[in-house]
């Protein structure tokens, strides 16, 4: 097995390499005005050619941590050049902060997205949902880790335990402690040689703690204290970099993220709540807006019980953000046409 196919690189690149003695590498850093890239074996600075940066037309164009990119002058002593980018797999993206109908990247060709989401103060199963309509979207797996166990009894954390799986059927959760380092064993068990990974969640959740622990290291990265008024954190990653565990794992770490918003993203929102679209069928009308409307079957099923009043009104305001969102964008391109 050769050295980039330990590092991920698979059939699905190989027929994009082409044969012209271009280098392949993956971005594994992004900083401000270059990136790291790495060959599986050699890590090293790179920039994007001036070409390839004109062809940009949005921020979709721009590289981001798990990129497969085609290079020259890989071993230069001052930086390698960046020609292509390779067709991805798939591509993690979120809405950007404030009221902008844009996006920003977060990482790309991800196999499984884990969230990680605190069992502590900062709890918040309207919160896991909305990361979860992310993950969706992208069209990548996702599993839900919950971390700081070791702050609850364990008849707290049944029941917390009990109440996501009853909330998110549909995804594997698992709970640990960085702290006294339960549940990481089985954890670590879910991180397979060769496959990309990504940690996603607020700061505070225990990303970066988690991290270390995979590496066996205390205080690889840098980790800050939670504040004790509100169980949030601070940031202590503010770039995404991509790291390889001994046991031949890739790993995205990603910044906590404070604001989330919905950006064409039906079709993740769609998934989140499988079992309320399931119900769509059944409405008197087809363009049912599952609210105040007679004959719908998704309010039928608030009523009698089978859907959480909780659970439907997360729904309904991810439904309103996403339509919002898709008119913002309608509006923006024919004013630009």
């Amino acid at each position: 097995m050769t050295a980039l196919e330990q590092f991920g690189f698979s059939t699905f690149f190989q027929n994009q390499s082409g044969n012209d003695g271009w280098k392949i590498a993956r971005v594994t850093a992004i900083h401000k005005g270059w990136s790291d890239i790495c060959d599986g074996e050699t890590t090293r600075p790179a920039k994007t050619t001036g070409k390839l940066r004109r062809e940009a037309r949005g921020a979709g164009d721009y590289l981001t941590v798990g990129d497969w990119v085609r290079v020259k002058d890989f071993d230069h002593p001052d930086f390698a050049m960046i020609h292509a980018v390779l067709e991805r797999q798939n591509v993690l993206q979120r809405k950007v902060p404030g009221r902008r109908t844009a996006w920003q990247l977060l990482a790309a060709n991800i196999d499984t997205v884990f969230v990680v989401h605190t069992l502590d103060k900062g709890f918040n199963l309207r919160k896991l949902e909305r990361y979860l309509s992310i993950i969706f979207n992208s069209g990548i797996t996702p599993v839900i880790l919950l971390s700081k166990k070791d702050l609850l009894t364990a008849k707290e954390l049944s029941a917390r335990m009990d109440e996501v799986k009853k909330r998110i059927p549909s995804v594997p959760v698992f709970a640990f402690s960085n702290t006294t380092g339960a549940g990481l064993k089985e954890v670590q068990s879910l991180f397979k040689p060769r496959k990309t990974y990504c940690l996603l969640g607020a700061s505070g959740t225990g990303k970066t703690s988690l991290i270390n622990s995979l590496l066996g290291e205390k205080d690889l990265y840098f980790t800050l204290p939670v504040r004790e008024r509100d169980g949030k954190g601070v940031h202590s990653t503010t770039w995404r970099e991509l790291i390889t565990l001994d046991n031949g794992a890739l790993v995205i770490d990603t910044p906590g993220m404070r604001e989330l918003g919905h950006l064409d993203s039906a079709a993740g929102i769609d998934d989140t709540f499988d079992e309320i679209i399931a119900l769509e069928c059944e409405c008197k009308f087809r363009d049912c807006a599952h609210v105040n409307t007679k004959g719908c079957a998704v309010m039928a099923a608030v009523e009698t019980g089978k859907i959480s009043p909780a659970r439907y009104g997360s729904f309904i305001r991810m439904k309103q953000e996403a339509d919002a969102a898709e008119k913002a964008s309608r509006e923006k391109h024919w004013k630009n046409r």
